[in-house]
């Protein structure tokens, strides 16, 4: 079993993209008429998350410049995305999902549900863990599918009221 802290040869590295058939599990749980943010997009020049909702005939917000800790929230019923894996950042930013207080869908690593980081900064009565059939892979540099990615992923969920059934994608 690994000991992150015994190894420093592991690094943290921000640059994956979600994959549309990943966005794709969860498509089902969000109304088209509901307005997304795609809020982790800061400086994310090779992501086609945004791309991927709209061609689903969704209406979607952000912008590649926005930093969600410190820019206007826009108009948006939901925020759907995929947070950058560093933990103090990932802690600001689920600070400030709180503080923003919309619904969302976020992808994390599994293990992060066990850290009491994520035990004291989110509402547990409003969060539900979506959990898929099988690993999630990314893309690094937004270039080519990463399929040995050595971590689970689940979508993290937020005053959605999802049936026990839509846990499971």
């Amino acid at each position: 079993m690994a000991n992150f802290k015994d190894s420093p040869h592991f690094q943290v590295y921000d640059d994956y993209y979600t994959p549309e058939w990943v966005w794709k599990q969860i498509k089902h749980l969000v109304s088209t008429d509901k307005v997304i943010w795609e809020a982790c997009m800061l400086n994310a020049e090779r992501s086609m998350s945004m791309e991927t909702w709209k061609k689903w005939g969704y209406e979607v917000v952000g912008d590649k410049t926005w930093d969600i800790l410190n820019c206007e929230v826009p108009e948006c019923d939901i925020i759907i995305t995929n947070p950058p894996f560093e933990t103090q950042v990932k802690k600001n930013i689920l600070k400030r999902l709180m503080e923003i207080g919309k619904p969302f869908i976020i992808i994390m690593n599994s293990t992060n549900t066990f850290s009491n980081y994520f035990h004291e900064i989110l509402d547990l009565n409003e969060i539900q863990i979506i959990t898929p059939k099988q690993k999630l892979h990314f893309m690094k540099n937004g270039e080519h599918e990463k399929k040995n990615t050595s971590f689970y992923s689940v979508f993290v969920a937020y005053k959605m009221n999802l049936t026990n059934k839509q846990l499971f994608v």
